[in-house]
Formats: C-alpha cells, sequence, structure tokens
C-alpha cells in the first residue's frame, strides 16, 4: 500500500507542470501512463533525459516495479520486473515513428498491467478539452 501511495504521489508531482504552471520551454509531448493502481500524464522533458520508476502492487497483492525513461522526443520502457520483458523488448517510441511501429503510440507491459501512450503537445492538448 505505501508503494502505490508513493507511485501516486510521485506521478502527480510530476503531471503538475503539465497541468497548468508555466515551463520556460513546453515539452514536445506526454505519456498517459495507464496502470493497475494508478493513470496521469507525464511530459517529456524538454532538455535531458529522465527515468522514473513506477512501483505498484497489483490487486492480487503482487509488488510490482517498470521504469521508464522518457527523453524530449521518446519513451521507452527502461526496466521491468515481470517474467518476459516483452515491453522492454518493444523499443523506443519517439513522436517520429509512433505511428509506424507495430504498437503505434504505445508500449505494454501487460504482466504489470502498466500501458504507456506517447502523444504530442498538440494531441494531448485536444485529449484534454475533449474530456
Amino acid at each position: 500500500m505505501k508503494r502505490m501511495i508513493a507511485a501516486c504521489m510521485v506521478l502527480a508531482l510530476m503531471v503538475l507542470p503539465a497541468l497548468g504552471e508555466a515551463q520556460a520551454t513546453p515539452p514536445a509531448g506526454y505519456v498517459r501512463v495507464t496502470a493497475a493502481t494508478l493513470s496521469g500524464w507525464l511530459p517529456l522533458p524538454t532538455e535531458g533525459e529522465e527515468r522514473f520508476p513506477l512501483p505498484q502492487t497489483l490487486p492480487d497483492g503482487t509488488g510490482t516495479l517498470n521504469v521508464l525513461h522518457l527523453t524530449p522526443q521518446s519513451v521507452w520502457m527502461e526496466d521491468a520486473d515481470c517474467e518476459n520483458h516483452d515491453c522492454m523488448d518493444q523499443g523506443e517510441v519517439t513522436l517520429e515513428n509512433r505511428w509506424e511501429r507495430v504498437l503505434g503510440n504505445m508500449i505494454i507491459c501487460l504482466p504489470n498491467q502498466v500501458v504507456l501512450e506517447l502523444y504530442s503537445a498538440e494531441e494531448y492538448e485536444a485529449l484534454l478539452a475533449a474530456q
């Protein structure tokens, strides 16, 4: 339970800039994170690279950990404690290649119940406006 609360707090802190705080340089895109115990948006960093650990406790009580790697133009699953690591093998989703990949803009970790979706800043704004 503590891991789930910590993950929610970390995700909330990461999303705050995406919810309207002024940034010197706006992000080129956003990653929608949907997991068994939480969901939200992560802005792509405007410079450099960031690692985002995503610990959670599944409904059956199993603790899991996925590590997302974000760059100004992309996301990939850097690490996962699932058995098959298929999510890590899905490679990098970039703003340029996302519609050419078999899974499009998504990275999916079925065992850990995590889905990542990469959207451009314009698509993100349109999705928020449609809600």
